[in-house]
């Protein structure tokens, strides 16, 4: 065929492709949205979507940030405008409907109520299907997710002795890592630490070094200190070789945080404030730190975290989900944890989990050590009307 004859030649394909259409999608329409507000593991700040469809399959999201539970609550009721009637199967196009038009109140009530919504369409999508969700997400890397214990020290001693007493113990109970801030709350304005307190944590992080030699410490320092004050801290911790070192100066302050990770072998930490995963294309530009912290519950719900690891992935950088919140977003975290080839390990968050077993089908493993994803359709938990009867602090209406 030469040029003219091509040039001539009928196109009979049409102008747009329409893919074929699923019976079982029109039984996927979006029929309510309810927020939920619960008191679970000695917090009343946990905050829940419950998703139902035109089937009967309901999915449970969870998008708490504390201490904005009304205003999120407030924003799962906006935006459930936007779900009545589509179909929970479009879970992607969603998202991005949710974003775009409700990108003027961009913050962290948006991405919270995005993260509820998003983690129950996955849980409706699995229940569906007959699935657990991170086979939506393709399939399971991780066969047991490691997890560092979010331990409270209480009032024992700030010294060598008594942290070497604590770590074994944590040892003892299953515990390979654990995440601990030591140093004392806010410094003042000038965002300095004093030689003496600094002198202190060194025997507080000896201590726990020689009570657990193979220990992973984590230390949490919540982005109090400046670069100087920081630059003192990486210093008296390199002998003892930390996993991380969490958020030591500001995290918006990406320059800085890039400049102490350029002086230190020690993996810098950060995320767990961060919304969506446009905030982390700065991050990585400028190599800012090697463990990103991002929370399902406020980073934008399986959707955002699976972008966000796939970047973080594409620089080398592992992912270590930020997870002090309820159950739901536990069991999301999980099924993404599963999926990612660079997971490296999770927040234990909540220790109070006696509830747990209630709301995990199969029940609630306790480990110190490593968890499993559930296996059951869908996230693999389930919040009953009794147990909504007992442990909501107030029902938040209907979208």
């Amino acid at each position: 065929m030469n040029r003219r004859d091509f040039l001539s030649f009928p196109l009979t394909a049409p102008a747009v492709w329409q893919l074929p259409a699923r019976a079982a999608e029109a039984t996927l329409k979006i029929t309510r949205v309810d927020a939920h507000v619960l008191r679970i593991a000695g917090r009343s700040d946990i905050v829940c979507c419950r998703i139902e469809t035109a089937e009967g399959v309901h999915g449970w999201g969870e998008g708490t940030t504390p201490p904005n539970v009304t205003p999120v609550v407030a924003q799962i009721q906006s935006l459930s405008k936007q779900l009545i009637g589509q179909s929970a199967w479009d879970i992607e196009r969603l998202w991005r409907k949710m974003y775009i038009l409700e990108e003027n109140s961009l913050g962290g009530t948006l991405y919270a109520a995005i993260s509820a919504i998003d983690i129950a369409l996955y849980d409706i999508v699995g229940k569906k299907l007959g699935v657990p969700v991170y086979k939506l997400l393709g399939g399971k890397i991780h066969d047991q997710l490691r997890i560092y214990t979010s331990y409270r020290w209480g009032n024992i001693p700030r010294t060598a002795a008594a942290y070497a007493k604590r770590t074994k113990e944590l040892i003892a109970e299953g515990a390979t890592a654990g995440k601990f801030d030591p140093f004392g709350p806010y410094p003042g304005p000038d965002r300095q630490l004093s030689t003496k307190t600094l002198n202190e944590v060194r025997e507080m992080i000896r201590g726990i070094r020689e009570g657990g030699p193979d220990f992973d410490i984590c230390v949490e320092a919540h982005g109090k200190f400046n670069i100087a004050t920081a630059g003192r801290i990486v210093k008296m911790l390199e002998p003892f070789d930390p996993f991380f070192l969490e958020e030591p100066v500001p995290p918006e302050d990406v320059d800085a945080m890039a400049a102490l990770q350029r002086s230190t072998n020690i993996p810098i930490a950060t995320g767990e404030g961060i919304q969506g995963h446009f905030g982390y294309r700065e991050l990585l530009e400028k190599q800012c730190a090697r463990i990103f912290q991002p929370d399902a519950a406020r980073a934008g719900g399986i959707t955002a975290m699976k972008q966000i690891a796939a970047m973080a992935d594409a620089s080398y950088v592992t992912i270590a989900p930020h997870n002090p919140n309820g159950p739901v977003c536990t069991a999301a975290s999980m099924h993404l944890a599963a999926s990612i080839p660079n997971f490296v390990m999770m927040e234990e968050g909540n220790t109070r989990t006696a509830e747990y077993k209630d709301i995990f089908a199969g029940g609630w493993k306790e480990s110190r050590s490593h968890w499993v994803t559930p296996e059951g359709p869908g996230l693999g938990v389930d919040i009953s009307p009794a147990f909504l009867r007992e442990h909501e602090v107030t029902r938040q209406g209907r979208g």
